[in-house]
């Protein structure tokens, strides 16, 4: 889909379209890491597998502290072992991203180093001979350059603070490749691991999110329904959101009981993709990489339009709801932004079906009743779905308003920073039995 937007659509589909129009990404260094060492972009790519699955993990230097982060790449690679055991000859490619904003750059450096360092004790490397002079950064296309990274000397490797990820022995179940690039934005490090991976050739890519906590056999379970799909469409987890103490997250806990769509949606927390979805990297105007893939492979033609999605039952997570009220409420905002701009942006069959079939499902007469769980429940979720129809009409409308002034909305807000907490850092034991639930 060039640009993000497709013909096939109606008037007021274009006239929202035009309300929004995403400022580009922003210009800055991308530094490589490997075994702790921070390399060109070539060299960066030397001896890594061709084809397999690309595995992602995203994260940012003002998200959480090292140690949890420590714990998320850990957590990552133990569940990866699991693929690495039940399936040996498929090359495992992890690509660890390190989004920084202004003057962080050598912090994300130094945590790369730190993390990609302890990645390769594992392996009993992490001994590369030091080199003098600068140390240079990479393009998001993998193209070397000699820009200096704050000081950072290519070469040089981590401290010999860095200890070996729980249950690791010998080599790792995935090699490990860290990216430092500016931030903000998950979908900017989408796509920058898209372009530097390219060379490789992987024929599906695993995203995980680094507050999700993976049951055993997870990842694995995955692994082997995308295969037997023919590595083609989208596999995900069925994610347990678990609640905190906080009104807000009792209150979504509560909503989220009886808007469950009825439709299969992975969601990016944990979610499989063939390679040609990602073909030319997710456009700017997306707001969620999830709603991304899911509109791509919807298929109002086919006698089962969701043919190309599937959430796996038996493959489990769980993560934290957001705890902060504000935190929450600018969620919502972006995901109904999310919303509106892709049914904007595709043909109205596309829309159409999401609508109907997802979003507003329930919503009798513009969609259909849906009496799950008997009539007070299908009662409770046509008035959740109204509220949500209702701000989904307001945002809507502005975005017409802005596109008919010349003054198209340029950013979108997430929200999230300094509330962090996994329940794979924690080790919470009844994390994993909600997920099992």
């Amino acid at each position: 889909m060039r640009g993000g937007i497709e013909d096939g659509r109606l008037w007021w589909q274009r006239a929202v379209a035009r309300g929004f129009d995403p400022a580009p990404a922003p210009d800055g260094p991308v530094a490589l890491v490997r075994d702790g060492l921070v390399l060109p972009g070539h060299d960066a790519l030397t001896a890594l597998p061709t084809g397999g699955l690309g595995v992602l993990l995203p994260t940012y230097v003002a998200r959480c502290g090292l140690d949890e982060q420590r714990t998320a790449l850990r957590h990552l690679l133990d569940a990866l072992a699991e693929v690495r055991a039940s399936r040996p000859g498929l090359p495992l490619t992890l690509w660890l991203g390190m989004q920084y904003g202004p003057g962080e750059l050598g912090e994300a450096v130094r945590r790369l180093r730190a993390l990609t360092g302890t990645a390769a004790r594992a392996e009993g490397a992490g001994t590369a001979a030091a080199a003098d002079g600068a140390g240079p950064t990479a393009s998001a296309d993998g193209a070397g350059t000699d820009a200096s990274v704050d000081g950072v000397e290519t070469g040089t490797s981590v401290d010999a603070a860095c200890t070996t990820p729980a249950g690791a022995a010998g080599a790792l179940p995935a090699d490990v490749v860290g990216f430092a690039l500016p931030g903000p934005g998950k979908i900017r490090t989408v796509n920058a691991a898209l372009r530097l991976s390219r060379p490789l050739g992987h024929t599906g890519w695993l995203w995980t999110d680094d507050d999700v906590h993976l049951a055993p056999g997870c990842l694995a379970r995955l692994v082997a329904r995308f295969q037997e799909r023919g590595a083609t469409g989208a596999v995900g987890a069925h994610l347990a959101a678990l609640p905190r103490a906080s009104a807000a997250a009792r209150t979504m806990d509560r909503v989220s009981r009886v808007t469950t769509p009825p439709a299969p949606c992975p969601a990016a927390a944990c979610m499989l993709v063939a390679a040609p979805v990602l073909a030319g990297g997710i456009p700017a105007r997306r707001l969620a990489d999830d709603g991304h893939v899911l509109f791509e492979l919807l298929d109002p033609a086919a006698p089962d339009p969701w043919h190309d999605l599937e959430v796996l039952s038996e493959a489990r997570g769980s993560f934290y709801r957001v705890g902060r009220s504000h935190d929450t409420l600018r969620r919502l905002r972006r995901s109904l932004y999310s919303h509106v701009t892709c049914t904007a942006d595709y043909p109205w069959p596309v829309a159409r079906l999401y609508l109907t079939g997802v979003l507003f499902h329930g919503l009798w007469p513009l969609a259909p009743w849906n009496g799950a769980g008997g009539w007070a429940r299908g009662a409770k979720r046509w008035t959740v779905k109204a509220v949500q129809a209702a701000w989904f009409c307001s945002v809507a409308a502005g975005l017409a308003g802005r596109g008919l002034l010349g003054r198209p909305l340029r950013h979108v807000p997430w929200g999230d920073e300094g509330d962090f907490r996994s329940p794979a850092a924690e080790g919470r034991p009844t994390a994993v039995a909600a997920a099992q639930r």
